[in-house]
């Protein structure tokens, strides 16, 4: 998918400090030193809101903040967008730039049920890598702020399976297929290192039926 052109009502651009993010969400220093290896900077892009954006408003969904973050490498430690995340308490829309290239990150994001003013984020997803100058499509068309929001994530998340299947329990797919892609990288790496025959058999076994869970969650 290619990335979305923001409409220019909702420009707000503020840079965001490294700081803030680790007094909100209380960043330890070992991961304070992820930030200042991977993030270059970051920048609060847009504001997408009702009143922008001639929709209704929705409950969960008051507003949606689009953060772009500069990286110094391709690779970003999930630790430190789930600390992002926690700081910054509203469903957000994370652009991260690297070398020219742009792609999106979003992560399902609810307010908790069991504890007020806290916020439930599920594992993020991401597109592609795009260029950063590349052409952008217009936002998905939608009545309300909710709606909007599942419309934004729905290209990152596994097929629906029925035409009413709620977007909780594509996230849950989702969220399952990242457990087994991490479960297929172990196992990769225990099979390359492994001497035993006997146990490569294990563990090839063991891999082909990940490979397999994983291909029935993306269907």
């Amino acid at each position: 998918m290619t990335l979305y052109a923001w409409p220019p009502r909702t420009a707000f651009g503020r840079a965001i400090p490294k700081s803030r993010i680790y007094s909100a969400a209380q960043v330890p220093r070992a991961m304070q030193a992820k930030f200042v290896d991977q993030v270059e900077r970051m920048e609060w892009t847009h504001v997408l809101r009702a009143d922008r954006l001639n929709l209704r408003p929705s409950a969960d969904v008051e507003e949606i903040a689009v953060i772009a973050i500069d990286l110094h490498t391709p690779d970003v430690e999930p630790a430190v967008l789930v600390a992002i995340e926690k700081a910054i308490p509203r469903p957000l829309i994370l652009e991260l730039n690297n070398a020219g290239r742009t792609r999106m990150a979003m992560a399902w994001k609810r307010p908790s049920q069991a504890e007020a003013g806290k916020w439930v984020t599920a594992t993020h997803a991401f597109t592609a890598w795009d260029a950063g100058d590349a052409p952008r499509q217009a936002l998905p068309t939608a009545l309300d702020m909710g709606t909007l929001y599942a419309r934004l994530l729905e290209p990152l998340l596994p097929p629906k399976r029925s035409d009413d299947e709620p977007i909780a329990a594509r996230v849950a797919r989702a969220e399952e297929a990242a457990q087994i892609e991490r479960e297929i990288t172990r196992l990769e790496n225990a099979l390359a290192r492994e001497k035993q025959f006997n146990r490569k058999v294990e563990v090839n076994a063991a891999l082909r039926a990940a490979r397999a869970k994983l291909e029935a969650l993306r269907a």
